[in-house]
């Protein structure tokens, strides 16, 4: 079982070299905390389940997302549970998915967008079934994966050097990628800065 729980978020990194957040952070905490009901001075540890802290947490987020340029005043920054993902135990530490924000509400990490996202996609889907006369006794609209597409960036000058993608749109010669899916080729990684969007 868990002997500590965590609530496990992905901050903006934006500049620290982590290739699309790969890196997630743990806000760590103990099942177990001070007995307020002693009558002793220094208060014996007793185990317990923090439920009102399973919810909800608070920490630094001054670093985020741009290197602790935020004014001291605005540096608090919150976590919450997200409920649409589940908990997991690993190492024998509960995983709590979190959203990451600031006092404000502003998002500083990759999954507050995300779950915007959902929410606009319920809200609207829901208007738009119950004005084209469609499923009006709906509910709600879940979206559990979205579109994926691949794809590869080179230079136009390598480009023209190779028939294959010239005359049919894709490789037909080459050599395999690497199978182990490297963060540093392409997978997860952010487009290179000298592709222009």
């Amino acid at each position: 079982g868990a002997v500590a729980f965590a609530h496990w978020f992905f901050p903006m990194r934006g500049g620290s070299g982590a290739y699309g957040s790969m890196a997630g952070a743990c806000k760590m905490d103990t099942l177990i905390d001070l007995d307020w009901s002693s009558s002793e001075a220094t208060k014996p540890f007793k185990a317990t389940l923090p439920y009102e802290r399973l919810f909800f947490g608070e920490t630094d987020g001054s670093s985020f997302p741009n290197g602790g340029l935020r004014a001291t005043h605005t540096a608090a920054a919150f976590t919450t549970w997200d409920r649409s993902s589940p908990c997991f135990v690993l190492d024998r530490v509960l995983r709590i998915p979190c959203a990451f924000i600031t006092h404000l509400g502003a998002c500083i990490d990759d999954k507050t967008p995300l779950l915007r996202s959902n929410d606009a996609l319920n809200r609207e889907g829901l208007r738009l079934l119950k004005n084209i006369k469609i499923g009006t006794s709906t509910k709600a609209i879940h979206s559990f994966l979205g579109w994926e597409q691949e794809f590869f960036v080179i230079k136009a000058s390598l480009y023209r050097k190779r028939p294959d993608l010239v005359n049919c749109g894709r490789t037909l010669v080459g050599r395999l990628p690497a199978r182990n899916q490297q963060g540093e080729l392409n997978y997860f990684a952010p487009p290179p800065t000298e592709v222009n969007t």
